[in-house]
This record gives C-alpha cells, structure tokens and sequence, in this order.
C-alpha cells in the first residue's frame, strides 16, 4: 500500500516505517526537516509545518492509507497556557489541515488518541464503550477533539481509527527519560503508586498499526493496551528489577505537583483500561503480555 506518515521521526514513528518498509508497502512522510527524515528513514520526504502551510499536494498523490503521529511532547515541561495551545494545535489543527487535503485515492486515515481519554480516578475499568463527556480535563478535552477531528474524514468515505494508547515501552520512548533515574537508585512509585498504569510493548502497538491499515474491520476508537495493566508501584518494582536496581524511594504527589503543574495528571492519574476491542472484535494477538517480558526485551534481555 502507499502509506503517508506525519510524525514519523519519534520513538514510534521509527519502527512503524521500519516494519512497513519490511512489509514492501511504499512510504512517504512529512516532516518539519525533510532533508533529515529522509535520510534517518531512508524513504521520501516532504516538508510541512502544520501552522503556517497547507499540505504538500505532491505527498498525498496515490496515498491509500495516512497514518497520523505528530503533536507535541506532552511530557516535555509545565502547561502553561502557551503550551497547552501548543499541545492542543499540534494535533487538531494539524488533523483538521490532512482531513481537508485528503486526496480521493485516501482509503484510510488512522490517528492516534491516548487513555487520557477517560477520567483518570479510581479503579472503575475503562473500554472503548465509554460515552466521552463533552466538558473534561485537558487531556480528556484534546482526546475528544481530537477523534472527532479526525472522524471528519468519514464525510470523504474514508475508514477512520482512533488509537488510544497508553505508556510505549521499547528502547526509547518513557523507558529511555526513566531509566537514568532507576539506574541511580533514586526509582520509585510516583504518589501512593496504587494509580492504575496502561502500557503496551512498541511491538504490539506497531501491530496493531499495521493491523488498522491493512485489516479494513478496523474502524473508530480503539484502546491498545496490553490486556494486563499494572498498578504503578508494581511498575516501578518490575522496572528496578529488570534493571537490578531498587525502586522504592516513593515521590510525593505534591512535589510533582509543584515541579509540573497540571502535568503531573499524566503520572498520578489512575487509568484502568483494557482493549476490549482488540481482543473481542478484531482477534488482536499481543505478542507481550506480561510486563516483566516487555521490559526484558525493551533492556535486550529477551
């Protein structure tokens, strides 16, 4: 297939191109630097910066499927109003601009969502069958507007999928920021560590895009998420043994609180969520589990 990617440069934007590459389909991405996309991928690029150009007609020329992975780190720093519209924009108006520009050849267009979808509290279980309010947190509020942006797409005839993930363990991405810190010693569960953790290996969830792209049952929101989510001090214990280090210096949540701001929901949120949806309606088979597994293979250990 002729696959379109925004974003395509991150932690997860590198294996999706490397397994499409092994899979023959023909890649393209956009990107902010162009001339460094494409040689750190080795596939065509164009460039486009979402807030001041419409899309490059020539990349979205005989494209069948856009998988959309760009927006701002949401970890990367306090939400101050500025960045909060940073945050917010990067994906929403960055959707709205790739839905507009969709070209007729288009037969799939897969964005990504996050957990932060769903209230964050407690330890009610969450699937894709949850009605999503219309007035939320922040991040439930960019989740909403987000799908909805991208589910536009479907005035086109156009297949649409959300995908709701949550932390991506891999050799990079959350494990490369917290692996220094456990290393030291200085690890630990974040509050009273009983908040729920959602995680997912970069293996399954490339899967599973991959999956979204080709398998055309794939359609709407869809949490990707190992099916065996832990409670955060368990993450944290697991963590440090993998890395044979000890993890139980606890942070107070009051502390995050005073260094990020709002920013700490991310790690003192509780989100019990389970993919209902892969597992009963797609047939998804996860190749991890178990997290003492993924984090065994993330250390190279498998």
């Amino acid at each position: 297939m002729n696959i379109l990617i925004t974003g395509a440069t991150g932690f997860v934007g590198r294996h999706l191109v490397q397994r499409l590459k092994q899979d023959r389909h023909t890649i393209k991405v956009l990107s902010r630097n162009a001339v460094h996309a494409s040689q750190k991928l080795g596939v065509p690029a164009y460039d486009w910066d979402y807030a001041t150009a419409e899309v490059p007609t020539e990349a979205l020329k005989n494209i069948q499927v856009i998988i959309h992975l760009m927006g701002e780190n949401l970890g990367n720093g306090r939400w101050t109003n500025q960045r909060k519209r940073e945050i917010y924009d990067s994906r929403i108006v960055s959707t709205r601009k790739l839905v507009a520009a969709a070209s007729s050849s288009l037969e799939c267009f897969i964005c990504p969502s996050a957990i932060g979808i769903y209230p964050g509290q407690g330890d009610e279980i969450y699937d894709e069958s949850y009605a999503v309010p219309e007035h939320g947190n922040f991040m439930q509020t960019i989740c909403r507007d987000w799908e909805k942006e991208a589910a536009t797409i479907g005035s086109k005839g156009v297949r649409r999928v959300s995908i709701r993930t949550g932390i991506v363990l891999g050799d990079g991405g959350m494990l490369a920021k917290l692996s220094p810190i456990f290393k030291l010693g200085l690890g630990g569960p974040v509050g009273d560590g009983r908040q729920w953790l959602p995680w997912i290996h970069i293996d399954d969830l490339v899967s599973a895009y991959v999956a979204a792209a080709v398998d055309t049952r794939y359609h709407g929101a869809v949490n990707v998420v190992s099916p065996n989510p832990v409670r955060y001090r368990d993450f944290a214990a697991a963590l440090g043994k993998a890395l044979h280090r000890p993890a139980f210096l606890p942070t107070p949540a009051f502390i995050l609180k005073l260094a990020l701001g709002e920013a700490a929901a991310l790690a003192l949120n509780s989100y019990h969520v389970v993919p209902t949806q892969l597992l009963q309606t797609y047939g998804f088979e996860f190749k991890f589990t178990q997290l003492s597994a993924a984090l065994d293979d993330s250390f190279g250990k498998s």
